[in-house]
This record gives structure tokens, C-alpha cells and sequence, in this order.
């Protein structure tokens, strides 16, 4: 089944005493790339994470926002900062006596100075805190794998709608091609029956009538257009990431269009080269969101 590169998951765990939450989201992108921000305290842990995405994920560009919400009582410390507490403390109360204020400086007054406590890091064992690391992890790709499998889901259906407009649009160019085909080799007969009259050698001229006629015959291309067509189908409805490959059918299959717009002699044929250009440009458009 073909997936979107576009998505968004979010899970949280709690076990030995830890909690923790992550935040996925996932954008187009050339390749797999994956961006991790994570807790201090977690770098160690980083390789094992990102291996997991991977595993998850084959290509887009991959966000992931872990938290530490909640640790074990006694496994973070809060610490005093003793030398700033003193140095507020007498300059409060340097204050006091410039103004020749008659209050105290009391505890409270020095709670709502800023920096005084600190929280001091904390040390965790990896196997302690993967366990709530590895739940939230598959809860928010659980929810990311979804969308883009929702996601997905509707792209192919709107992708195999434009092959079924293409192969259309391929069949009344075919027909088209013939009917100009037989129409220019009409018309080049009736001048070369005029250059007969002027004492030309026949044979000759036939060959170059036959030659020019094929020259604008689009038939090969048109052959191979399908063919392309029937590749892309295939790979839509399969169930590896095709986003590349689909990519790449279809910049050949504008090949053959270009092709047979350079060779077209004719208005109509023409046109339809436009549309064909037109709808396969939308089909590049959409392919750019597949995995």
C-alpha cells in the first residue's frame, strides 16, 4: 500500500516512575531524515531512537520532540544558590537603608528573586527508562503511520484516476495519429504527382514520400507510453514505498509526450500532447508526497 510522507503522532508512557511524551511529525523530503530533540539526560540514547524511526519510517523528513515529563521522587535535586541568596539578602537590605525604609527583609521577599534554585541534572540507567521511552515512541508512530497510510490511500486513488485519464487521452492520441498520418501522406502524394510532371525519377520520389511520412509516424512512442503507463499502475498498487520509482516513470513518460509533440504535424495531435503534459504534470505533483 502506498503511504504519504505527511503525518503527525503523538504518545506518552509512564513506567519505573518515568513519564515521558513524544510528538512526531513527518513533511516531504528527497530522502529519510530524521531530526531528534531530546532531554539533556537522553543523548545516550539518541542511536537506539533513532533506529527505531527508521525501522517505522522510509523516507520523509522525521521530527520527534521527546519530553521528561515526570522522574521518580528523589532521583532529581533542586539546589540553593547560597552565594546568590546572600548577595540579594545584603544588597535588599543595602536598599533598605539608603531609603531609610523601616522593613525587614524576610524569606519571602527573597523567593521572588530569580535564579536562587536550580535543578540539578539527573542520572538514568538506559534499560530503567526505555521501557516508557519505547511505549510512548510506538503510540505517536502508530498514530503517524496512520495518517500517512490514510493519506496515501487517497493520493493512489486520485493517482490511478489520472492513469485512467491518461491511457484515454493515449488511446485518441493513437487514433489521431493515424488519421494524420494517412491525411499527410495524401497530401504528399498529390505534390509529388506535380513534381512527376516535371520529368523527376518516380522511384526516387516514392522513397522520400515513404521515408517523410514515417518520420512523423508516433507509434513507437506511443507504444512505450503505455507501457510506462502499465509500470506506474503497477508500482502504485504495490506494497514497497514507490515514491522515487513513480517519480522516475514519470519523467519518462514526459519523454515520450515531448517526443511526440516534436514529431506532431498536426493541430490536433498537438493538442492532446498539451493535455497530456497538463494532467502529467498534476501526477508529478502528487507523486512528490508519496514514500
Amino acid at each position: 500500500m502506498i503511504n504519504s510522507m505527511t503525518g503527525y503522532g503523538r504518545g506518552s508512557s509512564t513506567k519505573n516512575g518515568f513519564t515521558f511524551s513524544a510528538e512526531i511529525r513527518s513533511v516531504n523530503h528527497r530522502y529519510a531524515d530524521f531530526s531528534l530533540r531530546l532531554p539533556r539526560e537522553l543523548y545516550a540514547l539518541e542511536e537506539r531512537i533513532r533506529r527505531t524511526l527508521q525501522e517505522a519510517v522510509k523516507r520523509g523528513r522525521v521530527e520527534l520532540s521527546l519530553g521528561l515529563d515526570e522522574v521518580p521522587a528523589g532521583v532529581r535535586q533542586v539546589k540553593m544558590n547560597y552565594d546568590l541568596a546572600e548577595d540579594y539578602h545584603r544588597t535588599l537590605q543595602d536598599l533598605c537603608r539608603n531609603l531609610q525604609l523601616s522593613d525587614q527583609v524576610k524569606l519571602k521577599h527573597l523567593l521572588q528573586m530569580p535564579e536562587l534554585f536550580k535543578t540539578g541534572g539527573i542520572s538514568v540507567a538506559e534499560e530503567e527508562v526505555w521501557p516508557a521511552i519505547s511505549e510512548a515512541l510506538q503510540e505517536a508512530l502508530e498514530q503517524l503511520l496512520e495518517q500517512r497510510r490514510v493519506e496515501g490511500e487517497n493520493l493512489g486513488r486520485d493517482l490511478l484516476e489520472r492513469c485512467e485519464h491518461l491511457d484515454n487521452m493515449v488511446a485518441e492520441a493513437s487514433k489521431r495519429a493515424e488519421e494524420a498520418k494517412e491525411e499527410h501522406r495524401h497530401r504528399t502524394e498529390q505534390k509529388f504527382q506535380e513534381l512527376l510532371a516535371g520529368h523527376f525519377e518516380e522511384t526516387r520520389l516514392i522513397m522520400e514520400c515513404a521515408l517523410l511520412v514515417e518520420r512523423m509516424g508516433v507509434d513507437e512512442e506511443l507504444v512505450r507510453l503505455r507501457s510506462h503507463i502499465k509500470a506506474f499502475r503497477e508500482n502504485l498498487t504495490g506494497t514497497a514505498p514507490a515514491g522515487r520509482k513513480l517519480d522516475f516513470i514519470a519523467q519518462e513518460m514526459f519523454r515520450e509526450v515531448n517526443t511526440i509533440g516534436s514529431k506532431a504535424g498536426d493541430y490536433q495531435l498537438t493538442n492532446l500532447v498539451v493535455e497530456l503534459k497538463a494532467e502529467l504534470e498534476k501526477i508529478r505533483e502528487q507523486i512528490q508526497n508519496l514514500e
